[in-house]
């Protein structure tokens, strides 16, 4: 029996190479399996998709794109869930990352926080994964990752070069938090794929976080007009988020839910 590969197009939506070049035989999860996800994609080869779980010596901390955007997230996941408490705590693991049960806080682990550069280089790390998860998560949908207005996402994800900007709302303590966090995925709907192609944006929610992506040099030319109007939006009355936000470093989220136990 002829041994599966993963494509639709035949061709890497990172590299943009083809077989026989490169190969499409190992499963390629769109988001990582640690956060719950079970979505396969395609069109991702073998050399991508081992790239992006590897460490990246280049950096001036090394760890891997998608370990940096997985650390983060399983953070909120893990607190966010109703069963988080004295006796499951003692099942999370993170290289990053402590958690103080007694006072029901998560800290950077002293030995990681001390050392230079640790943040600029997480921060980095975490972009990249973020935009990888969307384009691996569109072409799952779509099948259109290969369009060329993706380039400026190919070039900072793959090849770590440039920069791409990612906002976000800045939280209150609220959390309204989606059914399905166990098995994180996003939608592409028609009014989704009519925002980005008119845009240039995706906006991504993500364990009652919001986020807004710059996926395509169209973002350029709407950016004031579109952020304005899809925060003011959001934001409302101002009771669960506060304000728009341009992350600089990754700890200017609150993904250790600093202010949900300030509520408390």
């Amino acid at each position: 029996m002829a041994k599966r590969k993963y494509i639709k197009k035949g061709q890497c939506i990172w590299c943009m190479k083809k077989e026989p070049d490169v190969a499409f035989n190992v499963v390629p999860h769109t988001i990582s399996r640690q956060l719950g996800s079970i979505n396969i994609g395609v069109d991702i080869c073998d050399s991508c998709n081992h790239y992006f779980g590897k460490v990246d010596n280049t950096q001036k901390h090394s760890m891997s794109v998608e370990l940096a955007f997985k650390e983060i997230m399983n953070v909120m996941r893990l607190l966010l869930k109703n069963d988080f408490n004295e006796k499951t705590y003692k099942t999370f693991k993170s290289i990053y990352f402590n958690y103080h049960h007694s006072k029901s806080i998560i800290k950077i682990n002293n030995r990681f926080k001390l050392q230079p550069f640790f943040i600029s280089s997480l921060t980095r790390q975490f972009k990249r994964g973020i935009y990888e998860v969307f384009l691996q998560e569109y072409h799952r949908v779509t099948e259109n990752a290969l369009d060329d207005k993706f380039n400026s996402i190919r070039e900072f994800v793959r090849d770590d070069k440039g920069d791409l900007p990612l906002y976000f709302l800045e939280n209150n303590g609220v959390y309204m938090v989606e059914e399905n966090i166990d098995s994180p995925s996003f939608t592409f709907n028609e009014n989704v794929i009519s925002e980005i192609n008119d845009y240039g944006f995706y906006t991504m929610m993500m364990f009652g976080n919001v986020f807004f992506l710059e996926v395509s040099s169209r973002a350029e030319l709407t950016r004031d007009m579109f952020l304005l109007k899809e925060s003011k939006k959001l934001i409302g009355s101002g009771f669960i988020y506060s304000r728009l936000r341009e992350m600089e470093y990754v700890t200017d989220i609150d993904f250790t839910l600093r202010s949900l136990h300030q509520k408390e």
